[in-house]
């Protein structure tokens, strides 16, 4: 009974929607009313890529039916439904001129991922795969669906995961636990709870990171602060499949599952018409609220107005148009003027930094021996970099503020204020792709070398004083010859090891100086992508504003002048017919509380 009203107020919403030409409102509907049609309870999750959706998945149904991995990608929504034997089969278009079919072809369960990737390859196709398998969690009624990856990484896969959100129960919002949530996240929530209200987020791999609380609490304000009522479970699914492998219940517990799906058994599986009836009344009521706000805007543009109040009308609108235009090139120009200082201040601050850091390097090396102090200065010259670059990103991120500040001073009046919510800047982690500066071949100075040295310094001293010493009769080898060749060997020595010590803190501080431009090359490769993601994320936001303000102004100018081309017997009648029309949408509006109050009968 409640399933035959539920269709019969979609359908009359879907033909208001219809009759006002709002198309998005009745594709919108027709998904809500497939989804009161099956009785699948449809839990999608979602979230952005290496997330570790397909992971959740698998760790939920203890059982690999869901491709998971650093290199792997999902292509195509992953169906996970109960049956009594494991099956698997893939979902394609039907080659047919008539209306939409769909075809299952069936797979092996455990080749699912290379079927669905050679069917791809070959062009067909591919709309989901399906894995049924004997679980407790599905049969109630519970289907997991694994969709891929949403947002900037691929608009082709967010549109795909947007296509089947309208038709979901709940959504399980996928986000791990070592970053909090990004702008792209909640502005994906916003899309999706606008079509789907039941939603929670899951973090997985809190086993990563021993922050994942602080994150939990972080995340918590930010869903607040969008006014997205979600709950939050952190969780693990590695340790989960490990617990389920060993039996180990403490284990599981850990792993943060219990909670997940208790949520899944008591507030989703079972509670299909609960659940249908408030994705219903959420999707009617917003669409008929945007509906009865349009007629009612049309309602008020239909007071008649003189000649004089039309062309006033309209040539304020078009003063604002003119207006517009202007600051939408000053604030271009503002954002493109301050990039363009950000990206020579950024790169000439490190480098500064870094030259800082050469001539202290300098110094240690005018008194230092390399081979002495080389292992407890690398850590030193690491240390000292990285400071730089934290310091240096650390400015990058106040001057991107300042900088959407002044962009946002060019709007107009009725648009102050509006900044962006930028991504937080981390510093890069250079050193791995950068070789550590080493000492130069040959800078030990062995033994034997050194007895080598003194030998052919006192060879010289010998034979000197030796021939000197001959003419007073005494032999070549005396005391006075040897006593003069170990001075002239021992002064030989000295020179030669400090010769060899000025040559190392040399080419020491050649190695390191080398190992500084290199550290400087990548942090301002990394530094130059971060500005071009600020110019991009503040061009997109202040682009957006401009145009909702250029199609607002655009809409009001042909209102204006569909309103002085009507005549007034149109206008009276055309008034008529929209109070008449809000009359019914009022009728409609209060089944759908009524609805949402669970009091719903078939008409």
């Amino acid at each position: 009974m409640i399933e035959t009203a539920l269709v019969e107020l979609i359908d009359r919403a879907t033909a208001e929607c219809a009759e006002q030409q709002r198309a998005d409102l009745h594709n919108r509907l027709r998904q809500i009313r497939t989804r009161v049609l099956d009785p699948t309870q449809l839990v999608l999750v979602v979230g952005e890529s290496k997330q570790g959706k397909s992971a959740l998945v698998n760790a939920i149904v203890n059982a690999p039916v869901c491709a998971s991995g650093d290199d792997v990608t999902t292509l195509v929504p992953t169906l996970v439904r109960h049956s009594d034997e494991p099956t698997a089969q893939l979902v394609e278009h039907a080659p047919t001129h008539g209306p939409a079919a769909l075809e299952r072809r069936p797979v092996p369960i455990e080749q699912v991922r290379e079927h669905l990737e050679r069917a791809l390859a070959l062009g067909r196709p591919i709309t989901r795969g399906e894995v049924g398998i004997p679980r407790q969690v599905l049969q109630n009624g519970l289907a997991l669906m694994d969709t891929p990856g949403v947002g900037s990484m691929s608009s082709s896969l967010t549109a795909t995961t947007l296509a089947v959100v309208a038709e979901a129960d709940a959504l399980l919002m996928v986000s791990d636990a070592t970053q909090e949530l990004t702008t792209t996240e909640l502005a994906f929530l916003k899309q999706a709870t606008a079509l789907c209200p039941n939603v929670a987020l899951v973090l997985p791999k809190i086993d990563r990171t021993p922050h994942w609380r602080r994150v939990v609490e972080v995340n918590r304000k930010h869903l607040n602060n969008a006014g997205i009522a979600a709950k939050i479970f952190p969780v693990s699914a590695a340790i989960r499949m490990r617990a389920m492998q060993t039996q180990n219940t403490t284990l599981n517990a850990e792993s943060g599952f219990p909670p997940l799906l208790e949520f899944l058994k008591t507030e989703l599986a079972g509670k299909h018409e609960q659940l249908t009836r408030r994705l219903v009344a959420h999707n009617v009521s917003e669409a008929l609220s945007q509906v009865n706000d349009a007629l009612k805007a049309e309602l008020a543009a239909q007071n008649p107005r003189t000649a004089a109040e039309t062309l006033v009308e309209l040539e304020t609108a078009q003063r604002r148009a003119e207006d517009l235009r202007r600051v939408s090139s000053r604030w271009q120009k503002t954002l493109n003027d301050g990039i363009s200082a950000l990206y020579t201040d950024i790169e000439f601050d490190f480098r500064e930094r870094a030259w800082a850091v050469l001539h202290q390097v300098s110094e240690i090396f005018e008194t230092a021996d390399p081979l002495e102090i080389w292992d407890e200065f690398r850590n030193w010259l690491t240390a000292r970099l990285t400071d730089a670059m934290v310091e240096t990103f650390q400015w990058l991120e106040q001057r991107q503020a300042v900088l959407a500040e002044q962009v946002a001073d060019e709007m107009l009046a009725e648009h102050a204020g509006a900044i962006p919510n930028l991504e937080r800047i981390r510093p890069p982690d250079p050193f791995d792709g950068v070789p550590e500066p080493k000492l130069p071949p040959g800078s030990e100075y062995k033994k034997f070398d050194q007895f080598l040295t003194g030998l052919r310094g006192s060879y010289g001293g010998v034979l000197m004083f030796g021939l000197i010493t001959g003419l007073a009769n005494l032999p070549l080898i005396n005391v006075v010859s040897i006593s003069a060749g170990v001075l002239l060997g021992t002064k030989s020595l000295r020179e030669d090891k400090d010769m060899r010590l000025r040559r190392r803190q040399t080419e020491a501080k050649a190695a390191v100086q080398r190992h500084v431009e290199q550290v400087i090359f990548h942090v301002n490769k990394h530094a130059k992508d971060a500005i071009r993601g600020v110019h991009r994320a503040l061009h997109n936001h202040f682009m957006r504003i401009t145009e909702d303000a250029q199609m607002e102004i655009s809409l009001a100018i042909q209102e204006i002048k569909r309103s002085a081309e009507r005549s007034a017997v149109d206008r009276d009648q055309r008034a008529r017919e929209i109070r008449k029309k809000l009359e019914e949408l009022t009728v409609l509006r209060r089944r759908v509380t009524m609805l949402t109050q669970n009091r719903i009968t078939a008409a």
